[in-house]
């Protein structure tokens, strides 16, 4: 009671409450050094990275790698409560890679803050998410958001120190609200309060007639449900009575296959008889065929086989006859020169003696 009495008291007098509650704490101190530079030694296969020193003379192997502060700005705007606060988070953030840093990533040298960026992007996301989280219970209305400003710029520094970056960031979150937008934290923080606690019957009540209609949208969905199990129920009547048509129709369409397949194997049986009849005919006009053509070839072989017999006895009897009229000629020959050549027969005569 005292302390709302108080609050009460100093919002009615116009002081700020943030400036009595919420004093400041000690800066981070991230220790940036301006003339930080990497020197890679680099001479044939042997390469070696480390910081500039003081005193220093750049030979032809020598490179030169300065390790700039990084300035990285953040935005960011967060809807709260069905969006009747809306929280825009803005952070400066500057940062500057160490030598330990650059040595687990000696690849990335030549862009090594745009790898920073690029690599912790989603991780500042996720610690700035992870403490925001604390803004759900409403209590920073009555407080402000300066405690909660330096816990995120303090998270992002402790993250990125453990990588071996040193860093400094400042975090400003400004709050407002939906219909009210002269409204301030601090000053105002009572009758933010009195707000957020008529906002919060409000949700309650949405809440409840949100239980409500969902109740009654639950009731008419199982009627729906108890009406399209009627429907189902009918249905399948009608699926079970159109399958026990289909199963008798099914059956009569067997009994009829049955006779017809009776009725072909009958008519196969027939065709196959008069199949083989016709072939028994084929095969005995082809018989008879074959053996009239046999007789036709044999008579002929006969008359030709009697042909040559008369053609040889033709020629032997012409030769008979040829030979036994040489035989004439020569015997009429011989007697005709006996007759004109009697000595001729006396010297033949003594010849022969």
């Amino acid at each position: 009671m005292n302390n709302s009495g108080t609050e009460l008291e100093a919002w009615l007098s116009g002081t700020d409450i943030l400036d009595e509650v919420y004093p400041d704490t000690d800066a981070w101190t991230a220790g940036f050094d301006a003339d930080r530079q990497l020197v890679l030694f680099k001479l044939g296969p042997y390469q070696k990275l480390y910081l500039r020193p003081k005193k220093f003379t750049k030979r032809f192997y020598h490179q030169l790698f300065p390790l700039a502060i990084e300035s990285w700005p953040y935005r960011r705007q967060i809807k709260m409560f069905d969006e009747f606060c809306t929280l825009d988070v803005d952070m400066e953030l500057r940062f500057q890679a160490t030598l330990a840093y650059v040595l687990k990533n000696s690849e990335m040298l030549a862009s090594i803050n745009q790898h920073i960026k690029q690599l912790y992007a989603d991780i500042l996301d996720d610690v700035i998410n992870l403490e925001l989280q604390v803004l759900a219970d409403g209590v920073w209305i009555q407080h402000g958001l300066a405690d909660i400003e330096k816990r995120v710029a303090l998270a992002i520094n402790q993250v990125l120190v453990q990588q071996q970056i040193q860093s400094q960031a400042v975090c400003k979150i400004t709050a407002s609200f939906a219909e009210f937008p002269n409204v301030q934290l601090g000053r105002d923080s009572v009758y933010l309060h009195v707000l957020k606690k008529t906002f919060e019957l409000n949700a309650e009540k949405n809440q409840e007639l949100l239980r409500q209609q969902r109740l009654l949208e639950q009731e008419e969905l199982q009627e729906k449900n108890r009406q399209l199990e009627h429907v189902k129920h009918l249905a399948l009547l009608e699926l079970q009575m159109q399958a026990q048509e289909a199963e008798k129709q099914l059956r009569l369409l067997e009994d009829k296959q049955g006779q017809l397949n009776q009725q072909f194997d009958v008519e196969k049986r027939l065709y196959a008889e008069q199949l083989r009849h016709e072939n028994e005919l084929k095969d005995m006009r082809v018989e008879a065929e074959l053996l009239a053509q046999e007789k036709q070839q044999a008579r002929q072989r006969l008359a030709e086989s009697q042909q040559l017999t008369d053609q040889l006895a033709h020629q032997a009897v012409m030769h008979d006859q040829k030979v036994l009229a040489e035989i004439r000629l020569q015997q009429r020959s011989q007697s005709l020169w006996q007759e004109h050549n009697p000595a001729s027969d006396t010297g033949s005569d003594y010849a022969k003696q």
